[in-house]
Order: C-alpha cells, then sequence, then structure tokens
C-alpha cells in the first residue's frame, strides 16, 4: 500500500491554489513543505508516501537536507495536453499522475492532494475496503451543489461525459484502489477529455475534478462500485475560510484518518519540521488556537462587510 501526490511545476501558468504568494520560488517552497508534512505524517503511522512531479532536480535542490531521507521524489513523464493560460493548470496533470499510478505493482494505491495532513490510523471501513481491493472517492456534492446549484452540476458534468448525469461532484484531493482502477479510470478519463476541453469556458470549474467526476459517473454506470470515503471518516475536508455551504465543527473532523485544510498551505508549510511521531496530538491542538485565530479574523470581516452595505 503507498501513498503518493503530485507537485507539478510551471513557472508562467496559473498554478497556485487557494494560497496567494508573492514569487514562484515561495510557491514551490510552500508546496514542496506541505508535501514534507503530509509525508512525515503518514510515516509517523507507518504508511509510506511518494512525490510526483516533473523537476525533481529543481525540488532536491530546494529541500533542506535534513528532510531530503523524509521524502520520496519521483520524475514522471506529463504527456497530456493541457490549454496554455488555463487556471489549476497543473492540476490538470494529475491525469498523467494517474496513470502513472496505474502501472505500479502496488496491491493498493492512494492519491491525495498535498494540502493534507495524516492525523489518525486507517480505520477499520477503510482496511477493509483496501482489503477487498474496492476503489475510493470523494463525494463532495453536499459542499458544491449548495453554491452553485444542483442544475449547474449536473450540466457541466452532462457537458463532459454526454450523459444525463445524477450530478456527483468528486473532490480532487482524494482517489483510492488498486493500479487496476487507475487504469481504468485514466481509459475514462481519457474518453471525456475532449470534451471537457471543449466546454472549458462553460464550466463552473476548472480542473481535474470535472473529467475526474464525469470518469467515475461513466464507470459507476458500468457497474463498478466505488466506495465515497468521506461517509466514512477516512477523509474530511474543512475550510478555515468562511464557506457558503453547511460546513461541520472542526470537532467533527478530529477522528479522521486524513484532513485536508485547502486554506492552510502557509499553516502546513511552518510544520514540515513538525515531529507527528512524538506530537500527534499536538498537532491537532496548534490547530485549534490557529483556528481560533482566523475565527476572528472572518468575524470582522463579517461586520465590516454588513458596516459597508449599510
Amino acid at each position: 500500500m503507498r501513498f503518493l501526490s503530485l507537485l507539478h511545476l510551471a513557472e508562467n501558468e496559473k498554478t497556485a491554489m487557494n494560497c496567494k504568494v508573492q514569487n514562484f520560488d515561495e510557491q514551490i517552497l510552500i508546496y514542496l513543505n506541505n508535501a514534507i508534512n503530509l509525508s512525515k505524517s503518514l510515516k509517523s503511522r507507518g504508511y509510506s508516501f511518494t512525490l510526483l512531479t516533473n523537476n525533481r532536480e529543481l525540488l532536491e535542490n530546494v529541500i533542506n537536507d535534513n528532510d531530503k531521507e523524509k521524502i520520496e521524489i519521483i520524475e514522471v513523464d506529463f504527456t497530456s495536453n493541457i490549454p496554455k493560460g488555463v487556471s489549476f493548470y497543473s492540476a490538470h496533470y494529475k491525469l498523467d499522475a494517474l496513470r502513472y499510478i496505474s502501472t505500479l505493482d502496488d496491491k493498493y494505491c492512494f492519491f491525495c492532494d498535498l494540502d493534507m495532513v495524516c492525523i489518525n490510523y486507517l480505520p477499520e471501513s477503510a482496511i477493509n475496503i483496501i482489503d477487498a481491493n474496492i476503489p475510493m472517492y470523494y463525494d463532495i456534492s453536499d459542499q458544491v451543489i449548495p453554491v452553485y446549484s444542483e442544475k449547474t452540476i449536473i450540466e457541466d458534468i452532462s457537458k463532459v461525459n454526454k450523459l444525463h448525469s445524477e450530478g456527483r461532484w468528486s473532490g480532487g484531493e482524494f482517489l483510492s484502489g488498486p493500479p487496476s482502477f487507475f487504469k481504468e479510470l485514466c481509459t475514462k478519463c481519457d474518453e471525456v477529455f475532449v470534451n471537457y476541453t471543449d466546454n472549458i469556458n462553460r464550466l463552473h470549474h476548472v480542473g481535474d475534478e470535472a473529467f475526474v467526476s464525469s470518469a467515475l459517473e461513466i464507470l459507476r454506470r458500468n457497474g463498478i462500485y466505488i466506495s465515497d470515503a468521506g461517509t466514512l471518516n477516512i477523509i474530511g475536508r474543512f475550510w478555515s475560510t468562511n464557506v457558503l455551504h453547511i460546513q461541520k465543527n472542526f470537532s467533527f473532523y478530529e477522528n479522521h484518518f486524513l484532513l485536508h485544510l485547502p486554506a492552510d498551505k502557509r499553516f502546513l508549510s511552518e510544520y514540515s519540521d513538525f515531529d507527528h511521531k512524538k506530537n500527534s496530538n499536538d498537532f491537532i491542538f496548534r490547530y485549534k488556537k490557529y483556528l481560533f485565530k482566523i475565527n476572528i479574523i472572518n468575524n470582522i470581516k463579517k461586520v465590516v462587510k454588513i458596516f459597508i452595505r449599510k
């Protein structure tokens, strides 16, 4: 069993997601530190981690000597034809990362975003799913539908997979399964990718989530069972910013296996030297302190907006 993530580098493209940076060097450092933090949190619980990239030499020149032994970096080929100037440019290359995973000899693989952290051991549900070689994804329909509407989600997926879609939207931060599943998924992604690029300016979201969600629906309709890891507390996405969907209190996510913090890349970057093995509970304590301060700032912003409107 192996965990993998992607760090694709493209200096002149729109690649930073939910994180303001001053320059490309700062972006590389933040994302690389996120990868180190994720790797260390997984390894503290006995799970291996591999970072996939298109420029291993550059990353190894940036990384501290003390961390070089704590993260495995592999350079792979990226051949997908991605439109220049598109938002979330590097995220599209997840397709090539999925294709690489499909060639591995591992029995079971997890593909995760970098701005995540492992905070618990795998729950029994996940162990049983892995033993049965069942693939998993993260259904975030309850997060996107309240914001963009059910009609928009259904129409967008239908444009890509040419089906009367059921409207289930997959989060791009998590996929798992045996390599054979990733091979089937890549096949379907390739089939719908032209439809995706043809409609790219008419979709509510630009990035891998659109064509992966579309491909996953095709696989489900073809009779492949894919478990939802979100409902089993295997993964949870938590936003420290003001959101438009109903979000549970952070305490709900404390017993999850993987925690995704898309708005907190800087916070995670600062913990790249954190010893998760010795201080596994302390990480949550520190994040709660950070979250308390962020909530005060967010509440002030809300009051200011109301005052301005008046």
